[in-house]
């Protein structure tokens, strides 16, 4: 119902007033998901949003008039952008047929076919945007380029929001031992990945264009706070590649708007850096102050606790294994068409848990479903630990969220079957994603049925120990989260039927019977992401993509950029802003994979797009934007 909600009411507003979209992608794009409290992985709220969004542009553009808009010019970027399409769809092709065919699935993984669509569908949701976008660049590029910036500034706002709530309810604003690091709203990091970290790099360029460009001192403090609590959510990050994928683009930034004002007016230095400040007065010594502020933040961030100490000096070693970590990912393509194709979209995972030694997947879950008669008599889940590697047991866990009322201990029922002696994990944790606070668990050793049919379900009972869960401060409220885990290398454990209770006989968790297949429930990896992440976009598009692919993907950035700090888009008032952010996601990829988090791929591709259509727009359009 809410997804039927969301598709309507994004139709309706954006047949009604078509330049919105370019304010509510952005906004929605760090936040509307929910996988955590709906179980699925490969599709989520941001897409159906992302759909409502193009059924009303789309009819709002059949009924205007066509003629009112000019042919699109065949220009360079225009046989690019078709060139990485086609090399998309592709490898779209090689990631279905690599997984043994389409196979749908609301609750499918990342192992499964869909994993495809997943990795396929920020760049192919992009391209249905492209005659939006060229429409509302076509009626005002100034308004266009100015509305999609608020929007991203408006997300970012969001995402620091959230963030800092996080940090208040779990580890604390100012502790900074604590080994936590900060994912905000971005679930996929369940398995890891640099989600936040390529999101914090694309929007940090946009925070100094809102700082330039209000003129407003109330609206400008409270940028300037937004700038301070981004530097914040940067830092506790704990990522080294986050600190220089900030840094360095915003540099660029700096010789990127001089640049600009030397090519428009002819300026020296000082006088187009005074001009984007907007001195004389308080914007000048304002901004002195804000520079300093983000000084201290760093230093009080860096020397306030021992965590980025410890990250820093593992600095050789984590290089060492990350390196090893890619000659692996490149032993994957073995064939001449491997190298020359990709695995195919989406595979990476599957291959590398497969074919990579000592490096599986910590566990599995797949929902079964038992038939007589042609008629469905059970409906369970079977957990699985790690193939070989017992030193993984417990990392993979089936997760659920809960709402606690009250303050108490709790107790879980379940039917159970086993093949052989199976230890199992229960946890009932303080838990936003990745990093328990407190926990209620039980530990169980399942032996086989004693009868006739050792493979008989068993019904267990069992009290959780530990610490009372339940107390909330009113401005911090932390999540719950219930999980269950297989420990053994090659076991599996069949599970149905859990009950989770308090003092109150009602069950606390939903489809506990499985019922509605694994709806609601929601698997995550704890301090193992090993198989699901090349960790370097270049070699990611490599495997992924095949040499055509990247080749294709690094032509259209670099043309991008080459007409956003050279070309016919470099006059935009966006423009540095926009090279800036897209030269931050490839430093985020020297070291961390980007194209594996659609939300964000998305983000990035309508950039790219964006900066191409810039270059394509008649003189007279782009000239109203001065």
């Amino acid at each position: 119902m809410l997804a039927l909600v969301l598709l309507c009411l994004a139709s309706c507003l954006v047949a009604w007033q078509p330049r919105l979209w370019l304010w509510l992608v952005p906004t929605c794009l760090p936040w509307l998901n929910f996988s955590p409290w709906t179980g699925w992985l490969m599709f989520e709220e941001f897409d159906i949003l992302l759909l409502g969004v193009l059924a009303g542009g789309y009819a709002r553009l059949a009924w205007d008039k066509p003629a009112s808009l000019p042919k699109p010019p065949r220009s360079a970027g225009h046989w690019l952008v078709l060139l990485v399409l086609v090399s998309g769809v592709v490898s779209l092709w090689r990631g279905l047929a690599d997984a043994g065919g389409l196979s749908f699935d609301w609750f499918a993984n990342y192992s499964d076919a869909l994993n495809s669509w997943r990795v396929f569908k920020s760049l192919g949701f992009a391209a249905l945007f492209l005659p939006l976008l060229r429409r509302e660049l076509l009626q005002s590029t100034r308004q266009a380029t100015t509305t999609l910036a608020t929007g991203v500034v408006s997300g970012l706002t969001l995402m620091v929001l959230a963030t800092l709530w996080e940090r208040a309810a779990f580890p604390g604003l100012l502790d900074f031992s604590n080994p936590y690091r900060t994912v905000a709203l971005f679930w996929e990091m369940h398995v890891g990945g640099a989600a936040i970290d390529s999101y914090l790099a694309l929007t940090a360029p946009f925070v100094v264009w809102a700082l330039y460009a209000t003129r407003r001192p109330a609206l400008w403090v409270s940028l300037a706070l937004l700038a301070i609590s981004g530097a914040y959510i940067c830092l506790t990050t704990f990522a080294r590649g986050v600190y220089l994928a900030v840094l360095a683009p915003l540099v660029l930034l700096a010789f990127l708007l001089w640049l600009q004002n030397q090519t428009r007016h002819g300026r020296s230095a000082w006088q187009g850096l005074r001009q984007q400040i907007g001195a004389p007065g308080w914007r000048l010594k304002a901004s002195v102050v804000l520079v300093l502020a983000l000084v201290l933040e760093v230093v009080g961030v860096l020397e306030g606790g021992s965590f980025m100490s410890e990250r820093l000096t593992s600095a050789g070693q984590d290089l060492s294994s990350r390196v090893e970590h890619w000659k692996n990912g490149l032993g994957l393509l073995r064939r001449p068409t491997d190298w020359l194709l990709g695995k195919g979209l989406g595979r990476l995972p599957a291959n590398y848990a497969a074919q990579v030694p000592f490096e599986e997947f910590p566990g599995d879950a797949r929902h079964q479903q038992e038939t007589q008669d042609g008629q469905a008599t059970q409906q369970f889940v079977s957990l699985y630990g790690p193939k070989t590697q017992g030193k993984l047991g417990g990392v993979y866990e089936l997760t659920q969220r809960v709402a606690l009322t009250e303050p108490e201990r709790y107790r879980v029922r379940l039917a159970v079957r086993v093949k052989q002696a199976t230890r199992i994990e229960l946890f009932l944790c303080e838990r936003h994603l990745l990093y328990d606070r407190a926990c209620q668990a039980a530990f169980l050793l399942i032996q086989p049925a004693e009868g006739v049919d050792p493979f008989a379900w068993q019904p267990i009972t069992v009290a959780l120990q530990g610490p009372l869960l339940g107390y909330e401060r009113w401005f911090a409220p932390r999540l719950k989260m219930f999980s269950i885990s297989v420990v053994d290398a090659g076991s599996q454990a069949d599970v149905d039927n859990i009950v989770l209770t308090g003092r109150r006989p009602q069950n606390l968790l939903v489809n506990g019977d499985f019922s509605a297949g694994l709806a609601r429930w929601f698997p995550a990896a704890q301090s193992y992401f090993v198989p699901w992440h090349l960790d370097n976009l270049l070699l990611e598009l490599l495997v992924e993509r095949g040499g055509l692919g990247l080749l294709a993907c690094l032509l259209l950035i670099g043309y991008a950029l080459w007409h956003l700090v050279l070309g016919r888009a470099r006059l935009n008032t966006l423009a540095p802003y926009v090279a800036a952010s897209l030269v931050a996601v490839l430093l985020v990829g020297l070291v961390s994979s980007v194209m594996d988090v659609p939300r964000v791929a998305f983000l990035f591709f309508l950039l790219v797009f964006l900066a191409i259509k810039l270059s394509e727009m008649p003189q007279e359009a782009s000239s109203r934007q001065h």
